[in-house]
């Protein structure tokens, strides 16, 4: 009989959990995903208890570790944090923070108040937070300013717009400041900052890269001096230039000098620092404006020149491209100079002494239009 009643009873019980109908579960909000992904990455670690408090402020020694961290993927800090304790430069900072502030400091990540005071116990403010994030993503200080910082934050997508009104930023909203820099901006925003927008903030689009190789003819016109470190007093590429420089390690040749060094600057300008990464393009006819090009021997695989294209191959297989130190100068098309044109057919018969190899920064997301052919000369 007692066993008769435990059988009915599990019956009972599994016929009630079979008429309950079955509960979601929610999706993570925004906050919680932001939080994963930066913990994921090691960017913000928590407290001793792994607790990221995201409801707590934060102060700006945190926020020193937290660029520092955002910062150094080649670990430099790590390897030489007594370095960087011996140069902070502040005499307020706690011995903990010193290699963080020392490391912003000298990398003109973070700066203090003045008299060699930090302020690190100092709440720090929306516009601080999105001033050194916007310098981080390259934003061009020509677009924003301290005062500004916080609504060109939010143009691009990046600040939740309660987190301008506060007098200090809370912990949550620079984890989700920071996932929405590192991975594109916020989806429902026009505009963004990362893979698939442009150092200006708008898409990648062949119209788009136009507009800013166009400005950037204007900002390195035709005929400044660009040479190589055998010409002292030339220019050389000053512009963090991570994601090209991994193009430029492909074929060992430099981000900073030459030709190789012009193309890496114009890429960085237009593409970003570290968004975009480049990959190699296999149908040349695909050329778009902006792509990386390779002068390769075919004897040796050694690099001849490196140039930037500035348009899509046209109907013969000619199109025009920008480059710096051939003759110590940059150089863009001039309808009254037909150099800065090249051939396909040049490079695509047995016997030639060059190959042409390309790598382009468009997302793979973006579809090839060929609506840049015949885009130059500009004017």
């Amino acid at each position: 009989m007692r066993k008769k009643f435990l059988s009915l009873a599990l019956v009972a019980v599994l016929c009630l959990s079979m008429a309950v109908p079955a509960v979601a579960a929610s999706p993570p909000s925004e906050l919680e995903m932001a939080a994963a992904y930066v913990r994921e990455r090691g960017i913000m670690v928590g407290d001793q208890n792994g607790n990221l408090n995201l409801d707590a402020g934060l102060n700006r020694a945190q926020l020193a570790v937290i660029l520092t961290r955002l910062s150094d993927e080649t670990g430099d800090m790590g390897r030489n944090a007594e370095y960087y304790r011996t140069v902070c430069p502040f005499t307020d900072v706690p011995e903990w923070a010193m290699p963080y502030t020392g490391y912003c400091a000298e990398k003109k990540l973070m700066s203090g108040y003045g008299n060699r005071l930090f302020g690190p116990n100092d709440a720090v403010v929306p516009a601080a937070a999105c001033t050194v994030l916007l310098r981080y993503l390259g934003c061009p200080d020509s677009q924003w300013n301290y005062s500004t910082a916080c609504d060109k934050a939010m143009e691009l997508g990046l600040l939740p717009a309660d987190a301008a009104a506060g007098s200090s930023i809370s912990r949550g909203n620079i984890a989700i400041l920071l996932y929405r820099a590192l991975n594109g901006g916020n989806p429902a925003s026009p505009l963004g900052v990362g893979t698939g927008y442009l150092a200006n903030g708008k898409p990648v689009t062949e119209e788009n890269v136009l507009e800013l190789l166009r400005q950037l003819e204007q900002d390195w016109p035709y005929g400044t001096v660009w040479g190589t470190h055998d010409m002292p007093g030339t220019r050389t590429n000053e512009v963090p230039s991570t994601a090209a420089n991994r193009i430029m390690d492909v074929y060992w040749v430099s981000e900073y000098y030459g030709c190789s060094g012009y193309a890496s600057m114009i890429s960085s300008l237009i593409f970003g620092d570290k968004s975009n990464p480049g990959r190699r393009v296999d149908d040349l006819t695909q050329i778009r404006p902006g792509d990386i090009l390779f002068r390769v021997r075919n004897d040796t695989g050694s690099i001849w020149h490196v140039v930037i294209a500035l348009e899509s191959p046209n109907e013969i297989g000619a199109f025009h491209y920008t480059d710096g130190n051939h003759g110590g100068i940059i150089r863009w098309p001039d309808k009254e100079d037909p150099y800065e044109r090249d051939n396909l057919d040049c490079y695509s018969e047995e016997g030639k002494t060059y190959r042409l190899e390309a790598w382009t920064r468009y997302p793979e997301s973006v579809p090839f239009t060929g609506n840049s052919v015949e885009a130059w000369p500009n004017g």
